[in-house]
């Protein structure tokens, strides 16, 4: 499929597109933040030594220090996904067409996160999905995406996790040879969770992506998000987690209709995401879930051909291995 077909779908109605070509994953593999805290243990972020509480023995033995066991370089992680959803918006070659459509969604990706000195951590990482319909106009495509960056916590600020990155993402339909849109951002962001207990947590996190070159130059545009997730934890292994994201993007977008063939306008759009999931980890490294998302998109495009909303329910199973 060529460019000029391709287009509407990025940006109009689509399940697969909801967030923006920037964000696909995050709608269609559940409300997980970019970096899980579990990952990153505390005793490993600080700057500096750990030391014990202070004693009335300290003068006679000395302060004393904490020693951990070393565990050397972190381990690769690699996570694969296999997503079944129900869509009642799937994205058409005509634009603006609105039709139910069943959907797989594939993934497999691979993180690896070593520290580097002073709490700072690398980030690098790189992603493969696959989408396929069931519906006949629908358009399946493939989303490759690929990040290098930085990451660190600051236990000074009650763990507040901040990272920049540079990431490099490529949509292509049916073969990595049809290219149809590539692009490649500086992304800025900062999580931090809010309240944390045995059964319940509450998470918050702001991010900004900048493109910096895109292809085609008409879907340039940068992001600026909020979000925020409440968890609860019904048992050490079934969780449910409630989620919202709002992200406006700011972009260079071309809006050309019959109506006014030369006008050229900025496209700025308001986008948001909120749903309920629900997880069962049966082990570590497996999960089962299902979960229920509705996108609402507002633009101010020509004949606002670009808004739209959308219900998804899904159901999806996936594994985490380390090397």
């Amino acid at each position: 499929m060529r460019m000029p077909v391709l287009l509407p779908l990025l940006l109009s109605p689509s399940l697969a597109l909801a967030q923006s070509p920037a964000a696909i994953d995050r709608f269609l593999s559940s409300s997980r933040p970019d970096y899980d805290p579990a990952q990153l243990e505390a005793d490993s972020t600080d700057a500096g030594r750990s030391f014990a509480p202070f004693s009335p023995a300290d003068s006679d033995l000395g302060v004393q220090e904490v020693l951990g066991e070393y565990k050397g370089l972190p381990p690769v992680r690699v996570e694969v996904s296999s997503d079944f959803y129900w869509t009642e918006n799937a994205p058409s070659t005509i634009p603006g067409l609105s039709e139910d459509s069943w959907l797989w969604a594939g993934r497999i990706a691979a993180s690896w996160q070593p520290k580097i000195a002073a709490g700072w951590f690398a980030d690098v990482g790189v992603e493969q999905q696959w989408l396929r319909f069931d519906q006949g106009d629908a358009t399946d495509f493939e989303n490759f995406s690929a990040h290098v960056g930085a990451l660190k916590a600051l236990p000074q600020l009650d763990d507040l996790l901040v990272y920049g990155r540079l990431e490099y993402q490529m949509l292509t339909t049916g073969s990595i040879l049809d290219n149809d849109y590539d692009a490649s951002r500086i992304r800025l962001g900062a999580q931090k969770v809010l309240f944390n207990s045995a059964r319940h947590q509450i998470s918050t996190g702001v991010s900004a992506a900048f493109d910096l070159q895109a292809n085609p130059e008409d879907l340039k545009r940068d992001e600026y998000a909020l979000e925020l997730g409440y968890t609860y934890f019904i048992t050490d292994t079934l969780s449910a987690t409630a989620s919202w994201r709002g992200a406006y993007w700011d972009g260079e977008g071309n809006n050309v209709t019959s109506l006014a063939p030369f006008r050229i306008e900025k496209a700025q759009t308001f986008n948001q995401v909120v749903g309920v999931e629900l997880t069962w980890k049966p082990c570590k490294s497996a999960r089962v879930s299902t979960s229920v998302f509705f996108s609402d998109t507002d633009s101010n495009s020509v004949l606002a051909g670009s808004d739209f909303q959308a219900w998804t329910v899904g159901l999806g199973v996936g594994a985490t291995f380390e090397f």
